[in-house]
């Protein structure tokens, strides 16, 4: 009869083994599955889109997400251009079509400046003006809002027309009668005084309202 021979292992083989068959294991895995690969030098992953928006701030918006986008992946000026239209859909994409077509765009700038003058030409100052003074503060309007908005508008006035005083002066007196009473006009030297001192005003009558709902329900 024979005799069958018996093999023993210590720990560390045994271990050592072990880790060997858990290696081949995960190199076997990651040969059967493809990687993934990120296509860069492209606005592929950008989210940013443009179809048949005119409006002005959507438009900003748009193209300092793009040139934040460019920036950030490092994409070249040439790459940029020729993968911006990923990013136009409806008629934007028929206006790069009609602009590539006839050659206008020779540079990434050119982009940018004819996205600009499409679809948001800025204003005549005129008209900055009366949207301006067309509208003032009303009672549900946050200060922040505001001022952001009229902010945005000066901006789109000719470089320099007004100093931050001035600008100060018209924003000032389009302001909710709350904010005027408790904030004086020369107690303030920057958009960032008014809107800061603004915020507490709307803290202040917040928690007078809600003192007022609550003594209305006591009584009731």
């Amino acid at each position: 009869m024979s005799q069958q021979s018996t093999i023993h292992l210590t720990t560390e083989q045994l271990q050592a083994m072990l880790d060997s068959v858990r290696q081949a294991a995960v190199a076997a895995a990651n040969c059967a599955a493809p990687a993934t690969v990120k296509m860069r030098g492209t606005f592929m992953y950008c989210n940013s889109r443009l179809g048949d928006q005119h409006n002005h701030e959507y438009v900003e918006e748009f193209i300092q997400s793009v040139l934040a986008y460019k920036d950030m992946e490092s994409i070249s000026d040439e790459d940029a251009l020729k993968s911006i239209a990923i990013l136009f859909y409806s008629e934007a994409a028929l206006w790069w079509q009609g602009v590539r077509g006839a050659k206008q765009v020779h540079t990434w700038n050119d982009a940018i400046a004819l996205i600009r003058e499409h679809f948001a030409p800025t204003k005549p100052a005129y008209e900055l003006y009366m949207d301006l003074f067309d509208e003032k503060q009303d009672d549900d309007t946050k200060i922040s809002t505001f001022i952001c908005v009229n902010r945005a508008l000066l901006a789109q006035l000719p470089e320099g027309r007004h100093d931050e005083e001035t600008e100060l002066d018209m924003v000032y007196g389009l302001l909710h009668i709350k904010y005027r009473r408790e904030i004086l006009r020369q107690d303030v030297k920057t958009f960032e005084d008014l809107l800061e001192r603004g915020r507490i005003v709307e803290h202040n009558w917040s928690q007078t309202e809600r003192m007022k709902c609550k003594k209305k329900h006591a009584e009731n």
